[in-house]
Parts: structure tokens; sequence; C-alpha cells
């Protein structure tokens, strides 16, 4: 069975990019992912949003991350190495545990990029395999877990689609993240899985 590799990255354009999909989504839970993900955590930043979450000047939301990637630079360098080597200590372990759940069921095609992100949020991206980590946690082991939980997401969606077509329509997209998230919650929470992560 070919298991995909992951590249840890830096990347100033994703993280504008998921401030910009934050704020188009904010109308529709009331700000409450943009104000926890981005918000809470970098407080100067509060005027940059009108009272409608859209972004009064992307020129300055882009000039606060280049100054932070520049500021941090060395220290984010050391954290995505850092994330890089851990992960690679459960590699092996986590694809034997989804060859259990999947079978032979081969891993999606995909970029399989894992970028670090400033935020307090980690979206994954299923068009092309690509998820964001944090660069820093009060939990330095759990970055490995998030890592798990977002590869879990690509290949579960792709076994359910390729099992159940029909629930391609974008009709069901709320559904299947649930049914996704649910999935990840119990398979992460079990025993064997707690073993090979030492968190839930």
């Amino acid at each position: 069975m070919h298991h995909p590799h992951i590249t840890f990255r830096k990347s100033k354009k994703k993280d504008f990019e998921t401030v910009f999909a934050f704020s188009k989504e904010a109308i529709y839970d009331n700000g409450r992912c943009l104000n926890w993900a981005i918000l809470d955590k970098y407080s100067i930043l509060k005027n940059q949003f009108d009272k409608n979450y859209k972004i009064k000047s992307k020129k300055e939301i882009m000039s606060f991350i280049k100054k932070i990637y520049s500021d941090k630079k060395d220290d984010m360098d050391h954290a995505l190495k850092q994330h890089k080597e851990r992960w690679n200590k459960v590699n092996n372990n986590f694809f034997e545990l989804t060859d259990q759940l999947f079978g032979d069921h081969k891993w999606p095609d995909g970029k399989y990029i894992s970028f670090g992100t400033i935020w307090g949020m980690y979206p994954r991206y299923l068009n092309d395999k690509t998820f964001q980590i944090p660069y820093w946690h009060k939990i330095p082991l759990y970055v490995s877990v998030v890592i798990a939980h977002e590869m879990l997401h690509f290949i579960f969606y792709d076994y359910l689609l390729s099992k159940y077509p029909k629930y391609k329509n974008d009709k069901y997209d709320f559904f299947i993240w649930h049914v996704s998230e649910i999935f990840n919650s119990l398979i992460q929470n079990s025993p064997k899985w707690i073993r090979v992560f030492k968190h839930k």
C-alpha cells in the first residue's frame, strides 16, 4: 500500500487566505470562528474588520502577517522541524492504523502539505489535500494529533464518497462533515490510537 508523504512548509499567503476565508464565512456564524481563530488571539486586529466582519484593508492584514513571519522566523523554522520529527515517529503507526480501517482503499492523490499557521484554527482543504497546523501549541505532542485528524478526513471522505457517490451532491456537505467529525472522534479516542498519539 502506497502512503502519502507529508511536507511541512511556511506560507504567509496561506495564512492570509485563511483570514479571508474566516471573514467570508463570519456572516453565517456571527463571527464565532473569526473571533476564536484570530481576533481573540490577536486583539490588535479587531479594528481591521467592519461590523459585518469584512476586512477593511487587505494590505494591513498582510503587513501584520509579514511582520510576525519576519519577527518569528527562527522560532517558526524550529517549530516546523520539531513537528516533522514528531510526526516521523508516529507516521508508520498512523498508516498501519488507517490500513486496518480502510483496507486496500488507495489514498487519494494530492499535495499533502502541512502549513504552519499563526492562527488558532487549522482548516483543511479536500481539493488539494493541504491543511494547517499550529506553529505553537501548549502541548507540542498534540500537533501530531491534529495532523492525524486532517489526514483521516482526507481518506474518510474519499472512501465514503467512493462507496456512496450520491453524497457528492453539495446539499450533503454539512451532513458529511458532521459524520466525518464523529468518525474521527470515535477513532482518535480509541485505546489503540491513544497508545500511539498519547492524547485524545
